[in-house]
């Protein structure tokens, strides 16, 4: 069948194909050229979302940079997808079927014999899978925003099941839930029989060029892959592969709007890159694109885009910021021994997600990415909100951000989920990226250990990779809850076994904040950090040592850089002045002094130095 569609200025056509393959099935596809009687390369776009979707994009609206006076394109469904779906053989390797695909249309008499791949997500996925496999004729692939490795954490974050995206990927024919669910802990299911197979970067020998988003669903994950590209794949293409991160939402990318957000110079930029990719590599085009950088990055906030060639190297710093009592982040140790917040969490009335990296094709009215949380999210009673003061200059973050939580509960299990937020000067709380820890799972995704009631535990959060700048007159934000559902399932506080029909429990969460448990935020960070825009400097003109009290004396040493006013205190574990030691102005040097401590009961003391720039602590122990 050849079916002519008319665009203005261009005459494009497609002919439906039938593919061979070499278990004697054939697959769907379509071929689209302005004149099949000319030699050109082929770009091939293999897809599980329906081929005939393209018959009325291709030429206006391109969904991936078409450029018909130079290539023509192969669409083809995916075994066991709409017209392929007479070929559905149960675990069937599809990257055969790409490596068929590729020879065939290598030798057809409108290909030139030079092949590449594109598309993002499935369609990314399948790319690696038909590269594994080192088809003679494939040139290069350009698989946007996938992982090529399959592996637990895809639908279980910190222990807890992805119930949208899981049930949205079933949705779509790609999985089904019963088996998803059949292994909830990281068994050797997943380590042998998923992800061992499912990791071969050496068996990948075509330049690639990899493109995600910051708002995506598994950017840290993209990152990774990118990385083992350059270190692990066939040494002929290691240094010729290359990542571009965007400000974009999974199905998104290359756009402006994303959320509430809108990013005009992030527009076409993945499909002007991938045009000189293909150009380069499959036309021989000396276009420059050799000497484009090894990693293209956004950072978001300033919108601007930046380099690097190693994007581990960029947040060289690793600041921190202490959870406080009032809701308050900064970077000071808190002086209170005892306080905490708590939240009663209700699995009946679960925290909702607004937003974030959720996927649900089905409901195209469902709010993604950066959206506000204040309304439903940080106005509820089962939300602990903790912001900076408002920053007086830019703080720039580029890596993971972690959350260490002390935490208690009166349940042997439990979540504690996380919203990271950038607050805007019009109090506006916009989510950047969200995580989440199932308790019973705080030590080990493979061997679950339940909780004692009331007793304090410790775990640390781990949220995907951005590159965000918190402009000066923002503040960082973290929401701290139990749930986000329907992205995460809800936890029903009990210790039955997972995802099983089963009474669900309230519970009483605690979040601690003290000199003994001290929760805090590490953020990966470059230049002088967060902590000098609020006034609390990270590197300081000065130092202060503690000696162990011995016999009624305390022993405390300290130095300054420049002449400055000098203020040294004792305090309780209450946060109580107890004794002030000095207050004057002092010039340049070395001090010590030796403290009575006789008066003082035995417990736990901080001595805190107070300069100009700053302030510095350290813990004591008086034992009587």
């Amino acid at each position: 069948m050849n079916i002519l569609i008319l665009f203005v200025c261009l005459s494009v056509h497609y002919d439906s194909l039938k593919i061979p393959m070499r278990d004697g099935k054939w697959l769907a596809a379509d071929l689209y050229t302005n004149d099949s009687t000319i030699q050109k390369p082929v770009i091939l776009i293999q897809t599980p979302y329906d081929k005939n979707t393209y018959r009325t994009t291709v030429g206006q609206g391109t969904p991936f940079p078409y450029d018909s006076a130079h290539y023509n394109y192969v669409i083809l469904d995916w075994r066991g997808f709409h017209g392929s779906d007479s070929a559905t053989s149960s675990g069937y390797d599809r990257g055969l079927d790409g490596y068929d695909a590729v020879e065939w249309i290598a030798q057809r008499p409108w290909c030139n014999g030079k092949v590449g791949t594109y598309g993002g997500s499935a369609l990314g996925l399948i790319q690696f899978m038909t590269a594994k496999h080192r088809p003679p004729h494939l040139v290069c692939s350009a698989p946007f925003i996938k992982d090529y490795k399959t592996k637990y954490s895809d639908f279980y974050y910190g222990g807890e099941y992805r119930k949208e995206q899981v049930e949205s990927m079933a949705g779509l024919g790609f999985l089904t839930t019963s088996l998803i669910l059949t292994y909830p802990t990281e068994s050797m299911y997943w380590k042998l029989l998923v992800e061992q197979p499912n990791d071969y970067p050496e068996s990948l020998a075509v330049p690639m060029l990899i493109v995600s988003g910051w708002y995506d669903h598994y950017p840290s994950d993209v990152i990774r892959a990118f990385k083992d590209l350059r270190t692990r794949s066939d040494i002929s293409v290691r240094q010729k592969h290359k990542l571009i991160m965007g400000p974009w939402l999974h199905s998104s990318v290359g756009q402006s709007q994303q959320g509430i957000l809108s990013y005009p110079n992030s527009v076409g930029v993945p499909d002007s890159v991938t045009t000189m990719f293909f150009d380069y590599y499959i036309r021989n085009i000396q276009n420059g694109y050799e000497q484009l950088p090894v990693v293209r990055y956004y950072q978001m906030g300033v919108n601007e885009w930046k380099t690097t060639n190693d994007w581990y190297s960029v947040g060289n710093y690793t600041d921190t910021l202490y959870l406080q009592t009032g809701g308050v982040l900064i970077s000071a140790l808190p002086l209170d021994s005892v306080s905490y917040d708590s939240i009663s969490y209700d699995p009946r009335n679960p925290s909702p997600t607004v937003g974030g990296s959720r996927f649900n094709p089905f409901v195209p009215s469902t709010p993604v990415g950066p959206q506000d949380q204040r309304d439903s999210v940080e106005s509820r009673s089962d939300v602990l909100v903790y912001s900076t003061p408002v920053l007086t200059g830019n703080l720039i973050v580029n890596g993971s951000i972690k959350i260490l939580l002390y935490i208690s509960s009166d349940r042997k299990d439990t979540d504690f989920s996380i919203r990271l937020c950038d607050v805007y000067p019009d109090s506006s709380s916009v989510i950047v990226t969200q995580g989440i820890r199932r308790m019973r799972f705080r030590n080990s995704y493979s061997t679950e250990q339940f909780m004692t009631p009331g007793q304090v535990y410790v775990d640390t959060i781990t949220l995907s990779d951005i590159a965000l700048t918190f402009l000066a007159g923002h503040r960082l934000r973290i929401d701290v809850s139990s749930s986000n559902y329907p992205m995460f399932a809800v936890n029903p506080n009990n210790d039955d076994s997972l995802y099983k029909p089963g009474d669900t429990l309230v519970a009483k969460n605690y979040v601690y904040h003290n000199s003994v448990y001290a929760s805090k935020i590490l953020i990966p960070t470059i230049g002088t950090g967060v902590s000098e825009y609020y006034q609390i400097p990270r590197k300081f003109n000065s130092s202060l040592s503690v000696v162990t009290p011995l016999r009624n004396n305390l022993g405390i040493r300290f130095s300054i850089s420049c002449s400055d006013n000098i203020k040294l205190e004792l305090f309780d574990v209450c946060g109580r002045k107890v004794k002030e030691l000095l207050n004057k102005k002092m010039n340049p040097g070395e001090y010590s002094l030796n403290v009575n401590t006789s008066e003082l009961s035995s417990g736990t003391y901080f001595c805190c130095l107070q300069t100009s720039k700053g302030k510095q602590t350290k813990s004591m122990q008086v034992i009587k």
